[in-house]
């Protein structure tokens, strides 16, 4: 059912020339008010009219008031879409319908008018690649969403160089870890190639006293002195004591 205003759709109505008054009548619909909304053609047309202006009377769709307040809001769709959506859950209140009500059927405490409606459908959500998303975005009509686009694909730019910095910064690192474990290896074999330096010996001082001479003059004087070697320092001190010698550190 519809109203002066209605669309195009309202032609093809099968409810077009007959008394309006029958589809807001007070009570329950007449049966035949219903049979003539389920047979008719445009009519998820109908019912997407009603949820659209929220019409809060009559029978629209085949629908009670009742009926359309359980329906869940609509996404927001195009119209053909939401339509199409509507004509699904609306082809299913009737397979429900006839089953209720076949004589097969089991009797239900449920009315037509009480029968919870099933939520209308939603429609999977179109995941569009980022590139295609952006183009979308910048021939948008809407200032902002063109906005939105633009700092979208600034972000993403930066991003994107940023992941490609990364990426080179950390393939220099794996070269230079690999560069630095070679090197290792050719020092390594290096030293193992080399001659093995010859060991000098370090080069002793010469002495400053007359070793000779001072063993023999500890040995008169009771000192013990080694007949090789350095002699120790205290006995060379009570030599050159004895003897009146310098050496040559001594002023």
């Amino acid at each position: 059912m519809t109203t002066a205003s209605s669309a195009d759709w309202w032609a093809r109505a099968a409810c077009s020339g007959k008394d309006s008054n029958r589809w807001f009548a007070m009570g329950p619909p007449p049966t035949t008010v219903l049979d003539t909304c389920r047979g008719c053609p445009v009519r998820a047309e109908c019912l997407h009219e009603a949820l659209t202006n929220e019409t809060p009377n009559g029978i629209w769709g085949g629908l009670t008031p009742m009926q359309r307040r359980q329906i869940p809001a609509l996404p927001r769709l195009p119209r053909a879409e939401a339509i199409g959506l509507l004509r699904t859950l609306l082809t299913r209140l009737d397979t429900e319908l006839a089953e209720r009500t076949s004589p097969m059927a089991q009797p239900v405490p449920a009315t037509p008018d009480d029968a919870p409606l099933k939520a209308v459908p939603t429609p999977t959500p179109v995941v569009l690649p980022v590139d295609k998303l952006l183009d979308w975005g910048d021939s948008h009509v809407d200032p902002d969403v063109q906005a939105q686009a633009a700092r979208a694909r600034a972000a993403l730019t930066g991003l994107r160089n940023r992941y490609a910095s990364d990426l080179e910064l950390n393939q220099i690192t794996d070269e230079e870890e690999k560069l630095a474990a070679r090197l290792t290896e050719l020092r390594t074999r290096k030293a193992e190639l080399l001659p093995a330096k010859a060991k000098t010996k370090s080069k002793r001082t010469p002495s400053d006293y007359p070793a000779a001479e001072v063993r023999a003059w500890a040995k008169t004087n009771g000192h013990e002195v080694s007949p090789t070697g350095r002699v120790p320092k205290a006995v060379v001190d009570a030599w050159r004591a004895a003897t009146g010698q310098t050496g040559a550190g001594d002023s």
